[in-house]
């Protein structure tokens, strides 16, 4: 059973790299896609988000039907219509035919991300639930350490037409590889109400500082990228560092799962949330040189991967029976942050610049951290 349930975290592990990748990649190829299709970082930023709006609908649709829906079947699924999207991106002729093509993968991943937790805690003791998801969460490292690159590397060598292609046959592979995945039975009988999720006790605070926490990613990494290339006058590589570097620093960030569960990850959210937005007080300082952009993102993932392993197995630690709604209702939020992220602060880059994005993911993170505190000290008393 263990070995069983090893296999089946590695899978979990690594259907959520393939949605990692597809994710991830548009920052380090946003500039050459860009050049591509003649149009500016304010038209990539729509695109970008209409990803995060295909996630977030289709995450806010499914949620309700993910503790009915056989798991497994589920994620298949999804990542052959995932391997449809992309293979649009890859036949875009302008930027709102990209955008569909995000669209539609972002509808794929609306039902992975979360069917991928849910499942997750479904085949994980309470005990070890968090280096459970923190392993899972490692998915996300492996796009950034091992793919991304590899995808700007592509792009040099087959273009981002070729590079969507390639990442699309991966998808595909996906669908296939994961029907080793366990069957697992139903939460439920019947669809989970959204009104019941949000009652639960806890439930707004730990949505809240999802929100807080992804936007502040989202609006940062999207387009860090496009910043550094034009402040130091490098290519697509130095962006592909910045990838690098982040997920060496969020896979890292596993060594502290263990003691996420011994302190419980209602009382680590906070400090994690405190950690996220020091980081983006000192990011654009941390870029102003090519040596510390390649090696200070180690940083930033390291406070990420604490932060989101704290933040997500405080949310399905809340009720058992709901666990793939409540999840399915944490991947909508996050793709609302994303959205956001991308079309309202693509606004706020091309006027401002990069200080201001940074300096205002900190300013949210630190306001939500203090709220979670009060809220979390008042249902002490």
């Amino acid at each position: 059973m263990a070995e069983a349930g090893g296999r089946s975290i590695w899978l979990l592990m690594l259907g959520l790299a393939a949605v990692g990748i597809q994710a991830l990649m548009f920052s380090p190829l946003l500039t050459d896609i860009a050049r591509g299709l003649a149009t500016g970082a304010k038209e990539m930023g729509f695109a970008s988000a209409a990803y995060g709006v295909g996630v977030a609908i289709s995450a806010l649709a499914a949620a309700p039907k993910l503790g009915v829906w056989p798991k497994r079947t589920a994620i298949r699924m999804a990542f052959a219509v995932m391997a449809a999207g992309l293979a649009l991106c890859s036949a875009a002729w302008a930027w709102p035919m990209l955008a569909a093509g995000q669209f539609v993968a972002g509808l794929a991943s609306g039902v992975i991300i979360p069917a991928t937790y849910a499942l997750t805690g479904d085949i994980s003791p309470p005990e070890t639930r968090s280096r459970a998801l923190g392993y899972v969460l490692t998915g996300w490292s492996v796009a950034m350490v091992m793919g991304v690159p590899l995808a700007a590397l592509l792009s040099a060598l087959a273009g981002w037409r070729g590079t969507f292609m390639v990442v699309a046959a991966i998808a595909a592979a996906m669908a296939a590889g994961l029907g080793l995945l366990p069957r697992v039975a139903a939460e439920t009988n019947e669809p989970v109400r959204y009104g019941d999720v949000v009652r639960l006790p806890g439930a707004l605070i730990g949505y809240g500082a999802t929100f807080a926490y992804m936007i502040g990613f989202y609006q940062t990494y999207t387009f860090i990228g496009d910043y550094v290339r034009n402040l130091h006058g490098a290519g697509a590589w130095l962006a592909g560092a910045i990838t690098l570097s982040y997920g060496l620093g969020f896979g890292g960030g596993v060594l502290f799962d263990k003691w996420i569960d011994a302190r419980g990850p209602r009382r680590v959210m906070v400090l994690g949330l405190f950690l996220v937005g020091l980081n983006y007080l000192a990011l654009p300082y941390a870029t102003r040189s090519v040596a510390a952009t390649m090696v200070y993102p180690l940083l930033w993932g390291l406070a990420n991967h604490l932060c989101m392993t704290a933040i997500v197995s405080y949310l399905g630690s809340l009720s058992t029976a709901m666990r793939g709604t409540i999840m399915g209702l944490f991947s909508f939020v996050t793709y609302v942050a994303l959205a956001a992220g991308g079309a309202f602060y693509g606004v706020v880059y091309d006027a401002y610049g990069f200080f201001a994005v940074s300096f205002a993911a900190t300013a949210s993170l630190w306001i939500t951290a203090l709220a979670v505190q009060t809220l979390l000290d008042r249902k002490k008393t």
